[in-house]
């Protein structure tokens, strides 16, 4: 596997393992949400940490 990365927010900490990382803003989708990656990610397998609250509009 690639490198690893360690995020420091408040009190949260996160280890993660991966080859890559993006930062994308959830979109509404039908009755869902989705975040668009990259096209050469298909196939692979993900992890999607959510890093702020969410509007307060949302269900």
């Amino acid at each position: 596997m690639g490198d690893a990365t360690l995020e420091i927010e408040d009190d949260d900490v996160f280890l993660i393992r991966g080859e890559e990382t993006v930062e994308k803003e959830v979109k509404p989708q039908g009755n869902g949400a989705h975040v668009i990656i990259p096209k050469r990610w298909i196939g692979a397998q993900v992890k999607i940490t959510r890093i702020s609250e969410p509007a307060s509009d949302n269900e």
